[in-house]
């Protein structure tokens, strides 16, 4: 009786996932054959890169792809958002700042920016766990620009 009860719970909860719309994500798929990105070698870059070599999109050194990523400027500046009483900084602002275009069929986009933004406390009494948050951020910033980038190229061809 127990091995039916098993079966029962197993299809309730597989059917449940099924109507939650759940899905798997899938690569991306892009009408691209080669990609090209020049200009930058920093995290932003190669995160595109694994995003398309998910897809099967394969790299053409020198610019020579179908699709041309040109990452014109990749700044990160950090500053300070608040100070404490004390005079010590209570709070920093990270700021990524990415200007890039596009190349498909031989005919360039106007240049586009991108920026994230991320807030933090500080704390000097917590220097290694301040240090840890700041590059969890970083990482996150640089996920969500790449991620940004991909879907503007993806929402090229429609």
């Amino acid at each position: 009786m127990s091995k039916n009860k098993f079966i029962v719970v197993f299809f309730i909860i597989c059917s449940l996932q099924i109507s939650c719309g759940f899905q798997l994500r899938k690569p991306i798929s892009l009408n691209y054959e080669s990609y090209s990105i020049i200009g930058d070698s920093s995290p932003i870059s190669k995160n595109i890169k694994k995003q398309f070599s998910y897809g099967n999109i394969t790299e053409e050194k020198g610019g020579n792809g179908e699709l041309v990523i040109e990452i014109l400027e990749n700044n990160f500046n950090k500053r300070i958002l608040s100070l404490a009483g004390n005079g010590q900084v209570g709070e920093f602002e990270l700021i990524q700042t990415v200007s890039y275009r596009i190349k498909t069929k031989d005919k360039w986009s106007n240049e586009r920016k991108l920026e994230a933004i991320r807030e933090y406390t500080y704390d000097p009494a917590l220097y290694n766990a301040a240090a840890a948050e700041e590059s969890i951020l970083k990482d996150s910033m640089v996920e969500q620009i790449s991620r940004s980038i991909i879907t503007e190229i993806n929402n090229l061809d429609k």
